[in-house]
């Protein structure tokens, strides 16, 4: 016998870094999405020109091609979700170039981590870079939740790297690692 789940209407929970209103906007702090796949570019029916086989088999491939990536592409973020977002993606950001600033050697995962978990995101993930990730490809790539949005990037010694987003198609804030 199959027991129904209660629906609840509470907000979910947020991040103690998310600020109530909207926070001063710092160039860089844009939500960034993954982009999404061009639009074919076949003719339209009725003209004289079809495809050629080549052309054809081409477009299959650039179809499939962006099929394969689709796991990584991430949904609009809502403006309400984004507001918040910045307000925890600024305090990252602070915390993350305290930890690359001077001549310091790249960070360890285990202070990149201490330092995002201590601005109250959740769901925090710190790893050397895998096959699947975009961005570089040395370092360390990390992700957080704030209860509504992904504050995610990069860090390797005098770069860091600080986004927002949606979830990624399959779920998480980063893919796997791959």
């Amino acid at each position: 016998m199959a027991s129904a789940r209660p629906t609840t209407s509470a907000a979910p929970a947020e991040a103690d870094c998310v600020r109530a209103g909207t926070p001063v906007a710092h160039p860089g702090d844009d939500a960034r999405p993954g982009g999404s796949a061009p639009a074919a570019t076949s003719r339209p029916p009725g003209t004289r020109h079809p495809l050629t086989d080549e052309q054809r088999r081409a477009e299959e491939f650039r179809r499939q091609q962006a099929a394969n990536d689709a796991f990584r592409q991430r949904g609009t973020l809502a403006e309400e979700a984004a507001s918040g977002a910045r307000a925890c993606a600024a305090d990252v950001r602070r915390s993350l170039n305290l930890l690359t600033a001077g001549d310091r050697d790249e960070p360890g995962q285990e202070a990149v981590r201490r330092a995002i978990v201590a601005t109250g995101l959740t769901e925090v993930t710190v790893r050397p870079p895998g096959r699947l990730d975009l961005g570089p490809a040395d370092g360390l790539v990390f992700a957080g939740w704030t209860g509504r949005a992904c504050v995610f990037g990069s860090v390797r010694a005098g770069d860091v790297t600080v986004e927002i987003g949606a979830r990624i198609a399959d779920g998480g804030c980063l893919p796997a690692p791959g």
